[in-house]
């Protein structure tokens, strides 16, 4: 019987063990899968995905499948859930452009809305309707620990900095003219602002309880074949696929 006992009081030591090692390899493993998982979506929502919507060979991904959400006080922290279903459903996700800031090695797609799938992956629009280029372009994306994923880059932008939007037609070009931390509920920041034309980047401080903003004043705009290389660049265009 006291063998028995032994045997038993054994298995469940090694039961204990073995669980506590597998909530530890969880533990640290868990942020590096997190973030293979966003620069995994993020690099297949490319912009191949806007310039299917001018080619009739595309794969219709550039189709919304479903109404854009612009709730952007419902926003959550972003979570491992929440990343691995937007991986499953980039379909739902639809990507309307990209945006770059080559000085930060900032490169995303750009997704309508701000549904949780959406700014997963990609820098979710703000308001609906929005045209690059004109009134107060309003962006917004997640802050991660990781400081190259979504908009984790902005924390080292500089005032001057060049920042580019595309929407495959054209690209438009904004500089930097200011950084600042805003409450979370100082949403008039992405209202339009008379005939001033601005590009807004709103993304979480590192406490998570205050936005930073990030803001740029319209340049110009190029047409995508006559884009510099500076402009390619940053996009990590091939015309010769345009």
């Amino acid at each position: 019987m006291a063998t028995k006992k032994r045997s038993a009081a054994r298995i469940i030591y090694h039961a204990v063990c073995a669980a506590v090692l597998l909530a530890g390899m969880f533990m640290l493993l868990h942020e590096p899968i997190q973030s293979w998982f966003v620069s995994r979506g993020t690099s297949s929502l490319g912009l191949h995905k806007v310039a299917a919507a001018g080619s009739e060979k595309g794969d219709n991904s550039h189709i919304r499948k479903q109404e854009p959400v612009f709730n952007f006080e419902e926003v959550a922290e972003l979570d491992f859930e929440t990343i691995l279903m937007a991986n499953l459903n980039k379909d739902d996700i639809h990507v309307i452009g990209g945006i770059s800031i080559p000085s930060i090695d900032m490169n995303l797609p750009i997704g309508e809305g701000v549904a949780p799938y959406t700014l997963a992956l990609t820098a979710g629009t703000m308001k609906p309707d929005q045209v690059m280029g004109e009134g107060n372009y309003a962006l917004a994306g997640h802050h991660m620990n990781r400081k190259d994923l979504l908009f984790s880059p902005l924390l080292r932008v500089k005032t001057g900095d060049a920042a580019y939007l595309t929407d495959m037609k054209y690209i438009y070009e904004y500089k930097i003219e200011e950084q600042k931390t805003i409450e979370a509920t100082a949403v008039e920041v992405i209202e339009d602002q008379g005939p001033e034309r601005l590009l807004t980047l709103i993304t979480c401080d590192d406490s998570g309880k205050a936005r930073v903003l990030t803001r740029g004043r319209f340049v110009g705009k190029t047409p995508i074949q006559e884009a510099t290389k500076e402009m390619k660049d940053a996009f990590q265009l091939e015309m010769s696929n345009l």
